[in-house]
């Protein structure tokens, strides 16, 4: 019996000289992704805008060049065999992914700058010390996201990149991608352990203190996702079919761009902000029936005034700007012994019916910190 000849439309075959079929499915994964997350970004901080959401802002503008460049390369052969594509097509394919690598590192870095201003975003400059090592994280990243568009791309030429054969191999590339993705991994571990670094130095529950640190931690899956696209990618500049082994190499690619925006985002979620709590006995974005209390939204103010009327702080919330004033006399160890154990009462300067309704809703606890 003859074999049946299917005559079927496919968009994309996956087969052994074209795995470009991978490519797109990754492609248009990440591009799902990271606009659902982006928008949910911007139905929750609409009107408290950042610095923080500015820079998400730019990173996803990067990640839809990026993508709109893999497309073209893929439309002009990339995954595929090169012994199956035309000249033209390939001198397209390989020009389109060398521009795709520049703007995927702007775009992987931009994330972790937006990462970084989220967490500055949660203090004030009157912590001056916990200011400066934000500052300091920002400068690295913002210099690491330069640095890595130039590693990829300066002195090499598009088809050096994307070699037919092994003579075509620019020199120094691997060793390139090596001091970026090494690079890459002491960012991501930087970011992970600067906010816990920041928390733990707040006067607040263990408890909250692991919750919000566990989310800082989602960035940990970046760190094998960067390892395993630079082994595979060495893989591919010296195999028998480097156009289609390089395949694994931008799955690998576009996982972890797609990763690296969703975990930038997830912290600044009002799940994760209405849990923080600085010791001060008012949590961020306190919501109930009637509305939210506080938090990013009530642009009202809390005076706090202690019972032995000696020592008193205040907490604000700013509805333009969006940010959670910390006080720094909380990381203060002698204003601590100062102080002793006293009750400290919060009672608000403003909005007195509202603070009636939000204790109704609290169970009728009111706002209690115990110092």
């Amino acid at each position: 019996m003859a074999d049946t000849i299917d005559t079927r439309y496919h968009f994309a075959a996956v087969n052994p000289n074209d795995h470009a079929g991978l490519i797109y499915i990754a492609a248009f994964l990440t591009l799902t992704y990271t606009n659902l997350t982006f928008l949910t970004r911007l139905f929750v901080k609409w009107h408290v805008f950042g610095f923080d959401d500015w820079a998400m802002c730019v990173a996803q503008a990067s990640n839809m060049v990026q993508i709109v460049l893999l497309l073209i390369s893929l439309s002009s052969g990339l995954g595929k065999s090169y012994e199956t594509i035309s000249d033209s097509s390939y001198a397209r394919m390989a020009s389109t992914e060398y521009a795709n690598q520049v703007v995927l590192y702007l775009s992987l870095g931009l994330s972790k700058c937006a990462s970084v201003m989220l967490v500055q975003r949660l203090f004030t400059r009157e912590a001056r010390q916990f200011w400066i090592i934000c500052n300091i994280v920002t400068v690295v990243m913002i210099i690491w996201t330069v640095f890595a568009a130039f590693m990829v791309s300066v002195g090499c030429s598009p088809p050096s990149i994307a070699p037919t054969t092994k003579d075509q191999i620019c020199p120094s590339i691997y060793s390139r991608y090596q001091i970026v993705v090494i690079t890459d991994v002491i960012t991501d571990v930087i970011l992970i352990l600067a906010p816990a670094y920041l928390v733990w130095q707040l006067q607040m529950s263990q408890k909250l203190k692991f919750q919000v640190i566990a989310v800082f931690t989602t960035r940990v899956p970046l760190i094998p996702l960067s390892i395993l696209g630079l082994i595979r990618f060495k893989q591919s500049l010296y195999s028998n079919n480097p156009g289609v082994d390089r395949t694994p190499v931008i799955l690998f690619q576009q996982t972890e761009i797609c990763y690296s925006l969703m975990a930038a985002t997830i912290p600044s979620l009002k799940a994760f902000i209405r849990s923080f709590d600085t010791g001060s006995g008012v949590k961020v974005g306190t919501t109930n029936a009637y509305g939210s209390s506080g938090g990013y939204g009530g642009g009202q103010s809390y005076q706090m005034k202690s019972l032995s009327g000696k020592n008193s702080a205040t907490r604000s919330h700013s509805d333009e700007a969006g940010d959670v004033i910390v006080s720094n006399k909380p990381f203060d160890k002698e204003h601590d012994k100062k102080r002793g154990n006293s009750t400290t009462q919060i009672t608000s300067s403003s909005y007195p019916a509202r603070k009636s309704r939000e204790e109704d809703a609290s169970g009728g606890m009111g706002y209690k910190a115990h110092n």
